[in-house]
């Protein structure tokens, strides 16, 4: 039988590295991604899944990857967008885990990864950034309360033998504005980004490993470290 994925946000910056890297371990993937679809919207998310259960679909692994942030370079306040990155961040990974769980666990279980950010362990640093920029609270808030949702879904739900983790990661060395690149890598101990090939294999342990369930892996070169 064919092992079937979920990834939401397939097509923004990470969402392309999940899908190929699923593809690779042999799980057909879906993606639930705008604009056919919205995880912050609850009957939009089941829609979807009403689509999967129609194609015979299941899903074993499911990535919650959606997400928005206010990133360097745009108008972003430190309070702003805060309802909507929210909805999108948080409240969009709810909406997958309430939708596909019981279809899971009928199923016989299955994992659900959450990507988390290094944004979920510390505070923005302002001095890493230029300008008037302030980092958005609600995506730091959003990708904390990721690693409590891991918790929280295995705890209830391991019995069922559904894990949820969280995978969270320092900046990925793909397109990083340069001036924020010096900056931030000033404080990290192994002096470089974190490469693709370290996103790959944080998902292929999350997916992998039989009993890492309800906790985080932080991979960020170090930045948490001191």
């Amino acid at each position: 039988m064919t092992k079937c994925a979920v990834v939401t946000g397939a097509t923004g910056r990470a969402g392309p590295l999940w899908v190929s890297e699923l593809n690779d371990m042999g799980y057909s993937v879906f993606d639930l991604n705008l604009p056919e679809y919205d995880v912050s919207n609850l009957d939009s998310v089941r829609h979807f899944q009403k689509r999967l259960e129609r194609r015979g679909c299941v899903p074993d692994v499911i990535v919650n990857n959606a997400a928005i942030d206010n990133p360097p370079g745009t108008d972003a306040s430190f309070f702003g967008n805060f309802e909507r990155i929210l909805a999108v961040n948080l409240t969009g990974a709810v909406n997958v885990c309430n939708v596909f769980i019981p279809a899971m666990i009928k199923n016989g279980g299955g994992v659900i990864v959450n990507i988390g950010s290094v944004m979920g362990f510390i505070g923005a640093d302002w001095r890493n950034y230029g300008g008037s920029f302030e980092k958005p609270v609600s995506y730091n808030v959003s990708k904390a309360a990721l690693v409590q949702l891991s918790r929280s879904v295995t705890v209830q739900y391991g019995r069922h033998n559904i894990r949820c983790v969280t995978i969270a990661f320092g900046p990925l060395d793909v397109g990083l504005p340069e001036e924020f690149k010096a900056k931030f890598l000033k404080n990290v101990p192994l002096g470089r980004a974190i490469s693709e090939e370290s996103w790959r294999a944080a998902l292929r342990f999350a997916v992998q490993c039989p009993e890492f369930a309800g906790q985080a892996v932080l991979v960020d070169g170090g930045y948490c470290a001191w």
